[in-house]
């Protein structure tokens, strides 16, 4: 018996080495085991109550056990709320030097899949109530700050908008929102806080759409401004934080979108099939869509509604055009740090209005049925 357990932990710290040398960024120490896993059992036990997803193929294989992966495990729980935490930290910090107060960033229970170019967390978090009936959860809104850091005052309203969400579920029970705060945390962290990320790409040009390879990059190199804070990259779908939008796009299949900026002053709407339609003629699905954006004018004093057209790589393209998701960019007038309490209360009734209404994506539909109307 006593031979069965030195040769099972010889095989765990094996396997270890392993991992150290096939994953260098990610530290596992050897002999870190606890007494706690010594029994088979209730380590099987652990491992599935905590639904730790377990490749079938490693599950196989003889000799090695459970209680591993079950360590391994929660070695990256650990790791990944330990970046989160520190990422919050950052933030903190600088809400202290923008005079905002203590941030509500450590107390939601953000996720993570990317990293930026700089290796901070993407975070994002998912609001979804457990009770809610199957078609309320499919009405999702995708709610982005942060893009563009040195608009900083999105980025407070988003991080708001979460906190009170975490705390007054039961008012939006029946919303489904992912809302990314910081999408671009490598621009906010930098003195001053820029437009683009660590790579000087401004991420709402680089999004891989049909357009970009031919048009994004010789438009702007051949601009006469030639702006370095709206360089599209060299590559479409560059960028880390490009490819995290993209992804919650991909993963959620929001029903709309909406991206806060500053400090142009009006919102504008993209949501077009501009080859299928006629000229001045909206479909219903459409004409919805309008509708979504004049409910966050209506709440904010009847706000400005522009529609400033498309780029090549814009979210308001790639999502608003190629997809046909509602995406609505909510340009706020100042990104002066000191009005955010001031856009909060001017703002947010008409975003927890617009997480509410309910806008179902019938993509074509209206087309192939012949259901359009006049303006």
């Amino acid at each position: 018996m006593v031979y069965a357990q030195i040769l099972s932990r010889y095989k765990f710290n094996i396997l270890i080495i392993l991992c150290n040398l096939f994953f260098p960024k990610i530290s596992f120490p050897i002999d870190f085991i606890d007494s706690s896993y010594t029994s088979a059992e209730s380590s099987k036990s652990s491992l599935f109550d905590n639904n730790l997803t377990l490749p079938i193929s490693l599950a196989q294989i003889s000799g090695i056990p459970l209680t591993v992966f079950h360590v391994l495990g929660d070695v990256h729980k650990a790791r990944t709320q330990r970046q989160i935490n520190e990422l919050c930290n950052r933030v903190d910090l600088t809400y202290r030097k923008l005079n905002w107060g203590k941030s509500p960033c450590i107390h939601i229970p953000w996720k993570f899949d990317y990293v930026s170019e700089n290796g901070q967390p993407l975070i994002y978090w998912e609001f979804i109530n457990d009770t809610v009936e199957e078609d309320s959860k499919k009405n999702v809104t995708l709610v982005l700050g942060g893009v563009h850091p040195d608009e900083l005052t999105p980025i407070h309203l988003a991080f708001q908008f979460a906190e009170t969400l975490l705390e007054n579920p039961y008012l939006y029970n029946n919303a489904h929102v992912i809302v990314a705060p910081l999408v671009n945390p490598d621009g906010f962290f930098a003195n001053p806080p820029k437009r683009t990320n660590a790579n000087g790409v401004d991420l709402n040009r680089n999004f891989p759409t049909a357009a970009w390879k031919k048009y994004a990059y010789q438009v702007w190199k051949n601009s006469k401004e030639k702006d370095k804070r709206k360089f599209p990259g060299f590559f479409a779908n560059s960028e880390q934080g490009t490819k995290f939008q993209a992804d919650l796009i991909e993963k959620f299949n929001p029903d709309k979108v909406i991206s806060i900026h500053a400090p142009l002053a009006f919102l504008d709407l993209d949501y077009e099939i501009p080859k299928l339609l006629s000229v001045n003629k909206l479909t219903d699905q459409q004409k919805k869509a309008r509708n979504l954006a004049e409910i966050l004018s209506r709440s904010a004093g009847n706000y400005k509604i522009k529609d400033i057209g498309i780029y090549p790589g814009s979210l308001g393209n790639y999502a608003g055009n190629e997809r046909i998701i509602p995406t609505i960019t909510l340009e706020m007038s100042s990104s002066n740090p000191k009005f955010v309490r001031k856009f909060w209360k001017e703002f947010s009734p008409g975003l927890f209005k617009a997480i509410k209404f309910e806008f179902k994506k019938y993509q074509f539909a209206d087309i192939v049925t012949g259901h359009v109307t006049n303006e």
